[in-house]
């Protein structure tokens, strides 16, 4: 991979303030666009990855939408 900074999926919980199993919803539901995975399968996340978990957060979303 190049000299990207990479973050964890920990980190983007605590940056997002959401659960995992909040933002494994949203990736798997197509809410926010999936992220680069390492060889092992982990997620590797960067800014514009938690900018577009935070933004889709933010939006005013109705209830039993997702």
């Amino acid at each position: 991979m190049s000299d990207k900074h990479f973050l964890t999926t920990k980190e983007v919980l605590k940056r997002a303030r959401i659960s995992r199993n909040t933002l494994f919803l949203w990736l798997r539901k197509g809410k926010v666009p999936e992220v680069t995975r390492n060889r092992n399968g982990h997620r590797l996340f960067t800014e514009k990855d938690i900018r577009n978990i935070i933004e889709f957060k933010n939006r005013k979303i109705p209830p039993g939408s997702l």
